[in-house]
């Protein structure tokens, strides 16, 4: 019935009738309560009637019985009185009688056992509809029960129905009032509108430019730093037996020369790198003549590093910058950053060439691959992504288990090295997307690092959370060497391990600031830097000119020698 009075509500305030809504459910109420009654009503009149012919058939019994049982007395002694009779006068025709007279003796106790053994019978009937009636009584309680509660959710239905049809009546006057306040902005809404395309258009026009003044100042300061630079490399002598050309951006740029590396001792210079931010992300660039940093205030920055004075500043990220990477062609660099977008710079014009959007989360990880045409980038979504540099379009994307951590593409460029979350190592097809091998066991805890090492080229060196690093064979799908010490410890998840241009030693910074280096060859701690960085290294990059940097959360750049 609360169904049907739900319904009845319904369609009453669909109709809009709410005076009219009230007497419509009492009434229908009524008539519904009257139908239960005369329904649920009939069976019980049945058994009531029932109970009482039963009565009455038990009462004509038990008379019947009791006028048996007198006439049974009577003949009882009337035999008594034939039989004394028979005995004092004798005579054939008494015993004759006597006998007959047994005879509807025994009869009558036949019938008589019969009467009783029904009106047992009758008896239990009688108490099993008692019975019957009695739990129809209780169900008749308990259905008055429910009536008086649907009674009463009835009013209190009735009476939210009137706060609701006062709160509508309330909400039509306010809807009525904001939609003439609306139409009474309107007017004043399409004048703002204008005014604001208007003034986005002089925005737009404004940014232009500024862009292109901050081109001819970016333009006179790369004259001025060129012709600088000129003058002290033709005042200067190096080191290097081959003569650096000088490219249009006025740094040094010469090609990767074999050098026997020497093992760090001091720290050269210390650099601020980027003030009240922490430092995120390293790199060199192909000759070790710049570095590139990246930071929690959204910048990336390119240094000169022998006089680790700042070239230029990257803007553009949204969040901070994870992951900094130079093309090996001079080019480019690109900034992995939080906002879930890599930027491409150009590092001749220091402009954005590409934002590269499709990342669900943070990126952790982007580089290029060796021939500069193509990048790829991962990160919290457990995607890898490729991408088309020329395009600035995705064209593969690659679906992981665990979150990518970091990834190296290999010197030929067909294998992609993958290290993640979970502790593995992946290798994935570049040319096609397709997964190859899982690396497990390596490490007990997640992986934050991978590099190429140099001295080898099918294998790989990896940091871990574990407090250890690893050289592993991928196409063995072997760990060949694992580097530890007892104070060394792994401070952050993306921590940056590097290994010498020569393959000889192993660095990696750890969670005291100190930065420790191994011998590649048997893994034998041989050096540990302390007291220079202030907070835990997160990075080092070892450049093919021998030189060691490495960076620390609190600011600082460390360049040493």
């Amino acid at each position: 019935m609360v169904k049907h009075l739900t319904v009845i509500m319904m369609d009453q305030n669909h109709a809009g009738g709410a005076c009219d809504s009230v007497p419509a459910i009492r009434d229908f109420v009524v008539v519904q309560l009257r139908m239960r009654d005369k329904k649920e009503r009939s069976p019980f009149e049945d058994l009531i009637n029932s109970r009482t012919k039963l009565l009455h058939e038990n009462m004509m019994l038990e008379n019947t019985q009791a006028n048996l049982s007198k006439q049974i007395s009577i003949q009882t002694e009337e035999l008594r009185q034939l039989r004394e009779a028979s005995g004092i006068e004798g005579g054939g025709s008494k015993c004759q009688k006597c006998a007959s007279m047994q005879d509807e003796l025994t009869r009558n106790l036949r019938e008589k056992a019969d009467d009783k053994q029904q009106i047992l019978k009758m008896t239990q009937q009688v108490r099993d509809q008692q019975g019957v009636i009695e739990k129809m009584k209780l169900d008749m309680k308990e259905m008055e029960n429910t009536i008086r509660t649907m009674r009463e959710e009835q009013k209190s239905a009735v009476a939210r129905m009137k706060d609701v049809e006062a709160s509508l009546q309330v909400a039509v006057e306010e809807c009525g009032s904001r939609t003439i306040e609306i139409d009474r902005l309107k007017p004043e809404l399409h004048k703002l509108q204008a005014e604001n395309f208007d003034l986005v258009n002089e925005l737009l026009k404004l940014k232009g430019q500024m862009a292109d003044k901050y081109n001819e100042i970016h333009s006179l300061m790369e004259e001025v730093e060129s012709k600088k630079r000129i003058a002290e490399a033709a005042t200067s002598s190096s080191n290097v037996v081959a003569s650096p050309e000088v490219k249009d951006d006025g740094i040094a740029a010469s090609e990767p020369v074999s050098f026997l590396c020497r093992l760090p001792q001091r720290a050269k210079q210390t650099i601020v790198a980027h003030e009240k931010s922490e430092i995120h992300a390293l790199a060199h660039n192909s000759s070790g003549a710049m570095l590139l940093t990246g930071s929690d205030d959204r910048t990336m920055k390119l240094w000169d590093a022998r006089t680790s004075s700042r070239l230029a500043t990257f803007s553009g990220a949204i969040k901070a910058v994870m992951c900094v990477a130079f093309s090996n062609d001079g080019n480019y660099v690109l900034g992995a950053s939080g906002d879930f977008a890599v930027r491409l710079w150009s590092l001749k014009t220091k402009r954005i060439l590409h934002t590269l959007t499709g990342h669900q989360s943070k990126i952790y990880t982007a580089g290029f691959t060796p021939d500069s045409r193509h990048a790829f980038s991962g990160g919290y979504d457990r995607m890898i992504k490729l991408w088309d540099l020329h395009e600035g379009l995705v064209f593969k994307t690659i679906a992981c288990s665990s979150s990518c951590n970091d990834a190296v593409v290999t010197q030929e460029g067909s294998v992609i090295v993958s290290v993640h979350l979970d502790n593995s190592i992946r290798l994935w097809d570049f040319r096609t997307g397709s997964f190859e091998h899982e690396m497990t066991g390596v490490h007990s805890q997640p992986i934050t690092s991978v590099c190429m090492y140099p001295g080898g080229t099918d294998m790989v060196l990896t940091n871990s959370r574990d407090d250890s690093l690893a050289l592993s064979d991928f196409r063995k799908y072997s760990c060949v060497r694992k580097f530890q010490h007892s104070t060394y410890r792994n401070g952050v998840n993306w921590n940056r391990a590097t290994a010498s241009p020569d393959g000889k030693f192993i660095a990696a910074g750890g969670s005291d600031g100190s930065i420790f280096v191994w011998e590649a060859e048997d893994g034998n701690l041989v050096s540990q830097l302390r007291n220079v960085h202030r907070s835990a290294v997160v990075a080092c990059s070892w450049a093919t000119n021998d030189q060691l940097a490495s960076i620390e959360k609190e600011h600082q750049m460390v360049i040493w020698e």
